[in-house]
């Protein structure tokens, strides 16, 4: 099953190796009699090795595979170690969960190695205490509505103007300014009324939207937390994980090479293999007398500033593009990845949109005093 049906029936201990048109260099090595897989992972100048070990009773498993029906060894690769470690234990996450009878996509979201913050709400009534998402077209909606408030204000006010005003452009006896002071009324009362309905319509369609968003978000979500429910030990049978193993690996290490930063919309990875360990602290040039030069610990620092962090939903950002839309306002945004729009979290910043809005009224207010003192 799974890729074993798509190797050769050879079963000597000569590995069928499977190239495909795309890989871009990467290959797989079947080698059917130890029931093992080589995985070799290319992509530019990164690239990521490891082994397969296929239990014997697969899909189920036995002590001999340390209790593992795919074993996943790596051997060699060029990723720093902070971001193998996150690929490679959810990776084995995921095994792990289709052992227990969970399905790939269920195992997926179970495997996830950033977990949703402890004050997080789910139910429909605390959701709407929160005050729903907050997004650019959100953002957007709020200036429309601030310019026809002020629209509707002015025209409220040409129509109070009007009906005070008894003199300056009469006529002799009046009639005749009355009369168009009454049309001028009339025409903002009709105008009023038709941006009233044009704005009742848009409000309504914008709720239909919004509640169409909270009852898919609930209904993700209530899906990922009914997981849990999955009792360890039961009678739910293992389900086949080598196909879905290998299709992570090479979609989520292959496709990190080129990944795309939401905000920025730079590369998130380097090209170069060094420059991404120095982000991760890795070792750094010296000058002569062994001493870093303030002109490394300056590229060094700026380097840091670019490190690849993951947030909940999957995607990639830069570090200082994370950090500007996590702690400055407005708060709360969703992905600004088109293909996402989930909540971004991450465990290295705060969840709670008012210790944001405090701890950034408080930056604020030093830099205040600071430009004050400076005067």
């Amino acid at each position: 099953r799974d890729v074993m049906t798509n190797s050769n029936n050879d079963s000597s201990s000569s590995p069928s190796n499977i190239k495909s048109p795309t890989s871009k260099g990467s290959t797989i090595s079947i080698l059917e009699s130890k029931g093992k897989i080589k995985l070799y992972l290319r992509n530019q100048s990164y690239h990521y090795d490891c082994t397969i070990t296929i239990c014997p009773s697969y899909p189920d498993y036995s002590p001999t595979t340390q209790g593992k029906a795919c074993l996943l060894q790596v051997q060699s690769t060029n990723f720093p170690s902070p971001i193998e470690h996150m690929l490679t234990t959810q990776a084995q996450e995921i095994v792990k969960r289709m052992q227990d009878g969970l399905p790939p996509e269920r195992a997926l979201h179970m495997s996830n190695p950033i977990r949703l913050p402890k004050n997080f709400h789910l139910n429909a009534e605390e959701a709407k205490a929160d005050g729903g998402r907050l997004t650019q077209e959100t953002i957007m909606d709020l200036k429309h509505d601030t310019e026809t408030l002020k629209r509707v204000t002015d025209l409220r006010h040409t129509e109070s103007a009007v009906g005070h005003n008894t003199g300056g452009n009469a006529t002799s006896g009046g009639y005749q300014n009355h009369k168009a002071l009454a049309k001028e009324r009339k025409d903002a009362r009709r105008t009023i009324q038709k941006i009233t309905q044009s704005e009742r319509e848009y409000d309504k369609s914008l709720e239909e939207k919004e509640r169409a968003w909270k009852l898919e978000e609930k209904k993700r979500l209530t899906g990922y937390y009914e997981l849990y429910n999955v009792q360890e030990g039961g009678t739910i049978e293992p389900q086949p994980s080598l196909f879905v193993l290998v299709t992570f690996l090479v979609e989520k290490i292959r496709g990190l090479v080129e990944e795309i930063c939401p905000c920025c919309k730079e590369r998130v990875l380097p090209v170069d293999p060094a420059e991404l360990n120095a982000m991760y602290g890795g070792s750094s040039h010296n000058d002569d007398n062994g001493n870093k030069s303030v002109a490394n610990h300056h590229a060094k620092h700026t380097k840091k500033k670019k490190k690849p962090m993951r947030t909940y939903c999957g995607c990639w950002y830069h570090k200082c593009c994370l950090n500007t839309l996590l702690t400055e306002p407005p708060f709360g945004l969703s992905c600004p990845n088109k293909d996402c729009g989930q909540r971004v979290f991450h465990p290295d910043w705060p969840s709670d949109i008012k210790q944001l809005e405090r701890e950034w009224a408080a930056k604020q207010a030093r830099k205040r005093e600071i430009e004050d003192a400076m005067m």
